[in-house]
């Protein structure tokens, strides 16, 4: 019997080495667990480090992408822009050839109305009115002229003592109104008597006058104006801007 106790008592660890190998392997495996965090955060930063490398690759890629997106809208952008600025400038050709048109002003024959060098919006369109400004073909210079409306077809016109006559009726002129009354106070005529030599006016004909009677090259001198001749009718004075009227 005390064999047997005495072997058992050696068989049995006692508390003490209990402890030491519980500690021993908690510390085994706290390293084995050290080990497996340090191996998985290793691991885990160089997924990081390839992501990022991976991520910095394709930045380089989109910025070129973009650069060609840019590149490319702004050349859609030009090509488009040349192309509305190319239909304007067809349309705007078209416009000036059939409906309006700039034309500037050349002497002095329409003042104090109109000045050298000033510019006119011109209606291709409109029919010739009395006492509308028109642009035509001048008969002896062939260059184009601006001067007044004062005759239409079939009318009869004359002049007598600074009153214009129109089928016998007096007409009132109110844009020579300060003209004629200088003349007057000067014991002088602004417009000379006068009676077209072809009376009336023919079909297609028109008789016009500069509004610088003692000065101006006009019907008295060339007789009525063919209404083909007519380029088209002043609307307004578009230059100068501080003196932009409409007619």
């Amino acid at each position: 019997m005390s064999e047997k106790k005495q072997m058992s008592s050696h068989s049995r660890p006692n508390k003490k080495e209990k402890q030491k190998n519980r500690v021993k392997a908690s510390s085994s495996h706290n390293r084995k667990n050290k080990v497996r965090t340090n191996q998985s955060n290793k691991n885990s930063d160089l997924k990081k480090r390839k992501n990022v490398k991976k991520r910095k690759r394709p930045l380089g890629k989109n910025k070129t992408i973009q650069k060609q997106k840019r590149k490319k809208r702004m050349k859609r952008t030009l090509v488009e822009l040349a192309v509305s600025v190319g239909i304007f400038g067809v349309l705007l050709t078209l416009f000036s050839i059939f409906v309006f048109s700039f034309t500037k002003v050349q002497g002095y024959s329409m003042t104090p109305t109109l000045s050298d060098g000033e510019w006119l919006f011109i209606n291709r369109l409109a029919k010739p009115k009395r006492f509308k400004m028109v642009i035509y073909k001048d008969p002896k210079s062939r260059e184009t002229s601006v001067r007044r409306v004062v005759g239409l077809p079939g009318e009869t016109i004359y002049y007598k003592k600074d009153q214009l006559y129109v089928n016998d009726r007096d007409v009132y002129e109110r844009y020579l109104e300060i003209e004629v009354q200088r003349a007057k106070n000067s014991k002088s005529l602004f417009t000379e008597d006068w009676t077209p030599s072809e009376s009336p006016i023919p079909k297609g004909k028109y008789l016009v006058l500069g509004d610088n009677r003692p000065y101006a090259s006009d019907s008295r001198e060339y007789g009525y104006i063919d209404e083909k001749a007519i380029v088209g009718v002043v609307e307004m004075r578009v230059m100068p801007i501080h003196q932009l009227q409409q007619f």
